[in-house]
């Protein structure tokens, strides 16, 4: 009997280092995936820091470096007539219609006026000989 039960013993043995086996490369493979989860995360977590690096320094941007103008609007007539700009018959001294010049260009850079509409603007206001 002692035969038989060793050869039993065995029979079950080379099943059981088998399974044993089989276990420690499903822990291999475990630590594996393991190893490409964490490589997978830090290769998603290193574009998106960049990206919100980027956010923070586009908010930070404006406070330090100059500030982004705004988007031009499109200035009629009537947007130009609420500045009151004086109307120009030329029968001024060469001073004068410089200073009339000088606030009419004060009034277009301060409302971003299109250089198209500038001249078109100034013609309107010339009265009499001017």
């Amino acid at each position: 009997m002692t035969q038989q039960s060793t050869t039993m013993m065995q029979q079950h043995e080379a099943p059981m280092q088998r399974q044993a086996a089989s276990l420690e490369q499903q822990q291999a493979v475990m630590q594996q995936m393991e190893v490409a989860r964490v490589a997978a995360e830090d290769a998603h977590r290193q574009p998106m820091e960049a990206l919100r690096q980027l956010e923070e320094n586009r908010a930070i941007a404006p406070m330090f470096g100059p500030k982004p103008r705004p988007p031009v609007r499109e200035w009629s007539l009537e947007d130009f007539l609420k500045h009151h700009p004086m109307k120009f018959n030329g029968k001024t001294s060469p001073n004068a219609a410089d200073q009339w010049l000088k606030d009419l260009e004060r009034i277009f850079d301060a409302k971003t006026c299109p250089a198209e509409n500038m001249l078109a603007f100034t013609v309107y206001i010339l009265t009499g000989e001017a």
